[in-house]
């Protein structure tokens, strides 16, 4: 045999025992995009080997990021079990997200089919739609992978490898690296469940920009019917905090490979709502189709928080988040790091590498400080985190408020106590090197372990504005960078009415709760205490998209807008609401609820040491 035959021989053989131990050992589905019928795909999986009489198999009831229950097994129809002759064998459809099957040490295959949660009859709650999955044939898939394929009891740390086959004129963007092409085939393989569920896909013909940014490749992928932009647009504008974010976090990016995958509709959505998901290496956004210069602003708004998850929870997370329980979730107490952090840094960045001003930066904190103030301050930061699924689900938006608060105040008390050298910044780099993306931490351990990093003094901050139920040293802490608030009258600005927002549990509908304070906009509005808001500007308002809502509102509005509010009026206790449309044109009010923050001319040497280290070098 000469040594070329033998050669051949000997790697065909490897080919086969790798794909037979495969098999044995790991899940392969096998999804078709050309045969999308009725919104509908089929899936078909190759199971790993199961050696018990009985197996579950299931689809997440929650995914991480969401802070949602979706149940996404709603969406599955048809499902079948077999064994190796094609025999069928007994399921029995346990509840939403699983299914038994009975028999199942011969369990061979499992087929079944996915409903687009896009374009959906089933309405009981709708599905925000980066969380969610999009079939329209001939145009465009996303496929959020926790949408179509599932795991088996106890066995999510097993490989998985997707073949997916797509029409010859589409291209498919997603984070994941692991991944061979062949013909209209794309063959994704990962090591197991949690790398699959954290990986989005979007199919499309394609139009993608590639930039190189701190050691890591970023694909900027869009699908845009109208064509109103491009990729290369988006990326030019993007670029700039995108460097901004490589300095920040010390020069280079902790990751390989990152996709922003970004869908603009033509029309409002069934959630009403638009934005992003965040993941590991990727962030899904769904946003109307708008003029150029504003559709760049908008994802770079949302994109300064969306792209900062690369550090936690990727690098930095509790068990909750590293061993996600997809049926049974539980939920961290340290909401103030994945999400409040994130978002306070997506505004630090901006400030301290130039792409913001220090003027707009302070009144980006006086927006947080007064969207905080329509929370229950007195709450525990850590208890409502526990129970933001249930409990205090009605206070779960405030990681946007006050949880970037906290990360302003943890930060400046860390320049403070260090002269300026650490901060938040560099506590989360720490952090990262202690724990990892392999590594998790104990709810109960963490503060202790940021004190062990940095200072005594820390301990008594969590325990008293973390732990504890005392409000935030806001104004105090601020003057340790020279930064207080003006005694100057305050200038007229647009807003909403100076009126406080909550839930009604009863109705899951967001309602005026507060109107003592609500100012010359809000009386002309006509808002009355105790209004169910079922309309904002023409979109439906839920607990889900309020911020994203109403942020996009107020970064575009201008004077001489009008902004149309619809409520839900009772006009007795017994009496039922009725539907009441309220209007005004802006105009700009002095705020009833705050005095400007401006930085002190006179801030002494360890003042301006402390501001300096923290957001730059401005007057």
């Amino acid at each position: 045999m000469n040594s070329m035959r033998k050669e051949l021989l000997t790697f065909l053989l490897v080919i086969i025992i790798s794909t037979f131990s495969f098999a044995e050992s790991g899940y392969r589905f096998f999804l078709d995009l050309n045969k999308c019928t009725e919104d509908k795909l089929s899936v078909e999986l190759k199971t790993p080997q199961i050696k018990t009489s009985e197996i579950t198999y299931r689809l997440p009831k929650m995914v991480p990021g969401t802070y949602e229950i979706y149940d996404f097994g709603r969406f599955v129809s048809e499902f079948k079990a077999f064994d190796k002759d094609s025999n069928e064998l007994i399921v029995e459809h346990v509840d939403k997200n699983s299914w038994k099957i009975l028999d199942a040490a011969k369990l061979y295959s499992l087929s079944y089919k996915v409903e687009d949660t896009w374009d959906t009859n089933i309405k009981e709650k709708f599905v925000f739609e980066p969380g969610g999955s999009n079939f329209e044939e001939g145009k465009n898939f996303i496929l959020n992978t926790h949408c179509l394929f599932g795991f088996f009891d106890e066995m999510l740390r097993l490989p998985y490898q997707i073949n997916l086959t797509h029409p010859s004129s589409f291209y498919g963007t997603c984070s994941l690296t692991d991944v061979v092409y062949k013909d209209n085939t794309d063959i994704y393989s990962v090591p197991d469940y949690y790398s699959l569920q954290d990986a989005p896909m979007m199919y499309n013909v394609p139009d993608t920009t590639i930039l190189n940014v701190g050691g890591a490749q970023i694909i900027i992928s869009l699908y845009s019917q109208k064509k109103v932009s491009s990729s290369a647009f988006i990326a030019n504008k993007i670029k700039e905090i995108l460097i901004a974010q490589q300095k920040y976090l010390g020069g280079t990016l902790p990751i390989k490979k990152y996709a922003y995958l970004i869908y603009l509709a033509t029309e409002q959505g069934g959630s009403g709502a638009s934005g992003a998901l965040e993941h590991s290496y990727s962030s899904l956004y769904f946003l109307p189709e708008m003029p150029e210069d504003q559709l760049a602003q908008t994802i770079t708004d949302v994109s300064a928080h969306e792209f900062f998850h690369i550090v936690t929870p990727l690098n930095i997370h509790a068990e909750q988040i590293g061993n996600f329980d997809f049926n049974n979730p539980q939920m961290s107490k340290h909401l103030w790091l994945y999400e409040g952090t994130t978002e306070y840094a997506a505004g630090l960045v901006q400030v301290k590498y130039g792409t913001m001003s220090a003027d707009n930066y302070l009144r980006l904190i006086e927006e947080k400080i007064m969207g905080a103030g329509a929370y229950n301050d007195s709450l525990p930061f850590t208890v409502m985190s526990a129970e933001c699924l249930t409990k205090y689900r009605d206070q779960y938006n405030n990681v946007y408020q006050k949880g970037a608060l906290i990360g302003l105040c943890l930060d400046l008390k860390l320049r403070h106590l260090s002269g300026g050298k650490y901060g938040l910044q560099e506590l989360m780099k720490d952090l990262s090197r202690t724990y990892g993306k392999e590594r998790s931490f104990k709810d109960d351990e963490l503060f202790d372990q940021i004190v062990k990093l940095t200072y005594p003094e820390i301990a008594d901050f969590f325990k008293r504005y973390v732990e504890g139920s005392e409000p935030l040293p806001i104004e105090e802490t601020l003057r340790l960078a020279g930064i207080g608030f003006s005694a100057q009258p305050k200038e007229k600005e647009l807003t909403l009415g100076g009126v406080s927002i909550g839930l009604n549990p009863a109705t899951n509908r967001l309602i005026i709760v507060n109107t003592p304070m609500m100012d010359d906009f809000g009386k002309a509005m006509g808002y009355q205490e105790y209004d169910e808001i079922v309309k904002f500007n023409g979109k439906k308002l839920t607990l889900e998209n309020a911020q994203v809502v109403i942020t996009n509102f107020m970064m575009h509005v201008k004077e001489g807008d009008v902004l149309k509010v619809v409520v839900l009026r009772k006009k007795s206790e017994d009496s039922k609401p009725k539907k009441v449309r309220l209007k005004s044109k802006i105009f700009p009010v002095i705020p009833s609820k705050r005095s400007n923050l401006v930085l002190f001319s006179d801030a002494t040497a360890d003042q301006l040491k402390v501001r300096s280290a923290w957001i730059g070098n401005h007057n």
